[in-house]
């Protein structure tokens, strides 16, 4: 439905429709162009929510012409916010993540978006740089704000704006890389356990790696048999390194020379480069021509990026998935272990384990699941908000 434009006023305010009240009903943080009545001229603030007759429903962030134009801040009452109501959710995130840093880590991720109540907004933290990403317009409109707090509370020496990705077209934002305060280093070295690990925050993979296998990336290691090792689509090399660290032998496959480049220094500086192979391939070919040649592994990571982005591409991205996973199988020894992920949102839990049953019974392999995981701590998964549990990590065994 085409928003209809109420009169300027001194509080902004969209009216919603009988569906976009009953889609706030169900906790979802996200309404949609067609949930919108009428609409205030605003643009990147927090509007007041009405729905018929006039009632209020809760306060949210607005952002015109986006395809997701609100975004919920708070539900039911019309109350208006405090002015540092972002402030106070930003330091509750940090402060219930101490635990994730006390694990023996020094990056983590400090908000995550909706799931922490902060809409659009990304913040993740390595070692005393932090990297942000506003996804959305109010997101964008805090930034300086933001790096000024966490600076001045949270003794952070640079923070840094990736505002570089996809994401911010479809809201219809700048793309841009900056120094929102501070100075922020090309090379940043944080602790993951007992490894070194380095990060480019500014032109490493989304705010300058995943973190979200954070926690995954140790535990693969100390569930995998030591052995010959298998790392496919290894990035900078998480689970290559920790695998390694415990005895294993591995080879680490990607497409990406300046991720194995970054792994080969990093096995240099971790004393693991006698343990440690990399190999610039096409991982899909790669891994059959490993299966033709009738190589077997004690153990195998498939850590691929999300071959789902879009929900048409879903019956593609089983069918890669299953793929992947039968060539895995293939290559695994009796008694060999299989860590393998999927971060397509798209694909959920159920489908995934799914490819996995389809493989084994192609590979004609008897194959048990040993453990099902998710996202490290600090990427919290809001029950009413499915798009925030995109992580999937399973292990299974061939017996």
């Amino acid at each position: 439905m085409a928003e209809a434009q109420l009169p300027e006023s001194s509080e902004p305010v969209v009216v919603l429709g009988i569906e976009g009240v009953r889609r706030i009903g169900s906790g979802h943080p996200w309404l949609f162009p067609d949930h919108i009545v009428q609409a205030s001229t605003c643009d990147g603030e927090v509007v007041r929510l009405e729905g018929p007759p006039g009632r209020p429903r809760g306060m949210a962030t607005y952002s015109r012409g986006s395809r997701i134009p609100l975004r919920i801040v708070q539900r039911d009452g019309g109350d208006p916010l405090p002015d540092d109501w972002w402030v106070q959710r930003l330091d509750g995130a940090i402060a219930r993540r101490v635990d994730s840093l006390a694990v023996g880590a020094s990056a983590c991720r400090w908000v995550h978006a909706e799931a922490d109540g902060l809409p659009g907004l990304v913040v993740d933290r390595f070692d005393d740089v932090a990297v942000v990403q506003a996804g959305c317009r109010w997101a964008d409109s805090i930034t300086t704000a933001l790096a000024e707090h966490l600076v001045a509370a949270h003794g952070m020496t640079g923070v840094l704006a990736r505002h570089d990705g996809p994401f911010r077209k479809l809201e219809g934002l700048d793309e841009e890389v900056r120094v929102l305060a501070g100075e922020v280093r090309e090379d940043v070295v944080w602790k993951q356990g007992a490894i070194s690990r380095r990060v480019a925050p500014w032109t490493g993979q989304k705010t300058g790696t995943y973190l979200d296998q954070r926690e995954n990336q140790p535990w693969a290691a100390a569930v995998l048999p030591q052995g010959r090792c298998l790392d496919a689509f290894c990035n900078d090399g998480g689970f290559t390194l920790h695998m390694a660290a415990a005895g294993s032998e591995v080879v680490a496959l990607d497409s990406s020379q300046p991720a194995l480049e970054r792994l080969a220094a990093l096995a240099r500086e971790n004393d693991l480069e006698q343990r440690i192979a990399t190999q610039d391939v096409n991982v899909f070919h790669d891994l059959r021509e490993r299966v033709a040649a009738r190589e077997t592994f004690d153990s195998i990571v498939l850590d691929p990026p999300a071959l789902a982005k879009r929900k048409p591409d879903r019956v593609r991205a089983l069918r890669a998935y299953k793929e992947l996973n039968l060539r895995a199988l293939r290559l695994l020894r009796p008694g060999g272990r299989l860590v393998t992920c999927s971060c397509s949102f798209h694909i959920g839990r159920e489908e995934f384990l799914g490819t996995i049953r389809d493989a084994a019974a192609d590979a004609r392999a008897q194959v048990v699941v040993r453990d099902v995981r998710a996202a490290a701590a600090c990427h919290p998964r809001l029950v009413t908000f499915p798009e925030s549990d995109y992580l999937k990590v399973v292990l299974v065994e061939v017996i």
